[in-house]
C-alpha cells in the first residue's frame, strides 16, 4: 500500500512537471498544475518555483533539485500565501511563482522617450499690390499701396513701420517713393516692385502724356510750287510748301533751322512728361501745309506749334506770334484759344531768349494754320536776314534758350 501512495506521488509530480514546462513556451498556464496537484493533494514542490521564475527551461531537469521521493511534501503541505511572488517582481528561489504571471529573462523595462516637434509658422508670410492702378498721367501723384500678412496671419497695410519698400524699374520714366508716392515723369512703361525681406512683387505702369503737342517744323528741303486750298472748302489757292530764306551770317537754311529746333523741342518735352507729333524728322520731304495740319489732326494733339524764321531788311529783329483771327472763316471757334497759346510762348520765349517780343498777330491766310482742328500758333523766331539775330538763333546757346522759353509757354498755357 505504500509503494501505491509514492508511485501516485511520482504520477503527480511528472504531470505538474509536464504542465509547468510547457506554460513557459505557450504563455502557459501555470494554475493547470497547480489544480492538477490539489486534486491528488499534493503540496506544490518549493524547489521547481525558481527555473519558473528566471525564465530558463532548461532548469527543469533533474529529480536531483527536488530531492528523494520521501522528501516531497506530503499531502496537505501547500505553500502559504506569504511566500508567492507578486506580478512583475523577480521570484526568489524560495518562492512560488503566482499563476499567470510570464518571467522576462533579464529583461529591463526601457520608457520610452517621445521627441518634441518642430512648430511650424501657422501662417506663410505673403506680400502683394493692393491698388488697382495700371495708369497714371505724366506729372500726376499718386500713392500706390501693397500689404504683407506675416507669420500669424496678421495683415500689415504698406506706410511708415510696415518694412515694404517699393521702387521703379526706370527713374526716367517715374519715381516712386519708399512709401508709395508715386509720380509719372514721361510717357513710357515703368515697373513698380514692392519688397519686404526676400518677398518681392511687382506690377507695370503705364505713364500717359500729360498733352499731346504737334510742332511743325517749316519748309522743307526742296519747294512744291503746286496748289492746294487756302483753307476747307476755300475757292483760294496757294503754293504747298515754299522755299523759305537763310541765315546771313550763319548760311543755314531756314528748314534747317526749323528742323533743328523741332527736335530739341520734341526732347525737352518728352522729358517733361509731353507726347510729341512731329509732321516731319528729315529735310528731303515733300509734305504740303495742308496736309501737314491734317497729319497733326488725325494724331489726337492737343496744340499745334508751327516753327519759322523771319526775313526783311537786315535792321528788322524780334519774333513774332501768327494766329488766326475771330473772323477767320475758317478756325473763328480756334481764335481764343490760339490767341491764349500764342500770348502765353510769346511772353515765356522772349523773356528766355532776349529777343524782341513783336506781338502776337492776327493772320488769316496762312494754310496750315486754317486747316487746324487745334489750338494753333506760328512762331516767327528771329529774322534770319540779321546778322546778329541769325547768330544767335542758329547757336547751340541760343537753341537752349529758345526751347526752354517754348516749353515755359506750353506749361503756362496747360496750367502747368
Amino acid at each position: 500500500m505504500k509503494n501505491f501512495h509514492t508511485w501516485k506521488k511520482r504520477l503527480a509530480f511528472g504531470t505538474f512537471a509536464a504542465l509547468l514546462f510547457v506554460s513557459v513556451y505557450n504563455g502557459g498556464a501555470k494554475m493547470q498544475a497547480v489544480d492538477a496537484l490539489a486534486k491528488t493533494g499534493t503540496a506544490v514542490p518549493v524547489l521547481l518555483s525558481a527555473p519558473m521564475a528566471s525564465g530558463n527551461p532548461d532548469a527543469l531537469t533533474a529529480p536531483s533539485q527536488t530531492g528523494a521521493p520521501d522528501n516531497t511534501a506530503t499531502p496537505g503541505n501547500t505553500a502559504t500565501p506569504g511566500n508567492t511572488a507578486t506580478p512583475g517582481s523577480t521570484a526568489t528561489p524560495d518562492s512560488t511563482v503566482t499563476p499567470g504571471s510570464t518571467a522576462t529573462p533579464d529583461s529591463t523595462v526601457t520608457p520610452e522617450v517621445s521627441s518634441t516637434p518642430t512648430v511650424s509658422p501657422k501662417y506663410k508670410e505673403t506680400l502683394k499690390f493692393t491698388s488697382k492702378t495700371t495708369q497714371v498721367k505724366a506729372g500726376k501723384k499718386i500713392i500706390l499701396k501693397a500689404k504683407r500678412t506675416d507669420e500669424n496671419g496678421k495683415t500689415i497695410a504698406s506706410g511708415k513701420g510696415s518694412k515694404i519698400v517699393f521702387s521703379v524699374s526706370n527713374k526716367k520714366i517715374a519715381t516712386i517713393t519708399k512709401n508709395g508716392a508715386f509720380v509719372g515723369k514721361r510717357v513710357g512703361t515703368v515697373k513698380v516692385i514692392a519688397k519686404y525681406k526676400k518677398l518681392k512683387v511687382q506690377k507695370k505702369i503705364k505713364v500717359l502724356p500729360k498733352k499731346t503737342i504737334g510742332i511743325d517744323a517749316g519748309h522743307q528741303q526742296y519747294a512744291d510750287s503746286s496748289l492746294e486750298p487756302i483753307g476747307p472748302g476755300s475757292s483760294i489757292r496757294k503754293i504747298k510748301v515754299a522755299g523759305g530764306t537763310s541765315g546771313v551770317a550763319s548760311h543755314m537754311a531756314e528748314y534747317e533751322l526749323t528742323l533743328k529746333i523741332a527736335k530739341a523741342l520734341k526732347k525737352s518735352l518728352v522729358k517733361k512728361g509731353y507726347a510729341v507729333v512731329m509732321t516731319r524728322t528729315k529735310n528731303s520731304v515733300n509734305i504740303s501745309n495742308r496736309e501737314r495740319a491734317e497729319k497733326i489732326n488725325k494724331s489726337g494733339a492737343d496744340i499745334c506749334i508751327r516753327l519759322h524764321a523771319d526775313a526783311a531788311d537786315a535792321s528788322a529783329k524780334g519774333a513774332s506770334g501768327l494766329y488766326p483771327g475771330k473772323s477767320n472763316p475758317y478756325v473763328s471757334h480756334l481764335s481764343k484759344k490760339s490767341k491764349k497759346l500764342c500770348d502765353s510762348i510769346m511772353k515765356s520765349y522772349c523773356k528766355s531768349t532776349g529777343i524782341r517780343n513783336r506781338g502776337s498777330i492776327v493772320r488769316d491766310d496762312l494754310t496750315g494754320t486754317n486747316w487746324s482742328e487745334v489750338p494753333v500758333m506760328l512762331l516767327e523766331m528771329g529774322f534770319m536776314t540779321n546778322a546778329e539775330e541769325d547768330r544767335f538763333i542758329t547757336s547751340d546757346k541760343g537753341e537752349t534758350k529758345m526751347v526752354r522759353g517754348i516749353v515755359k509757354g506750353i506749361d503756362a498755357y496747360f496750367g502747368y
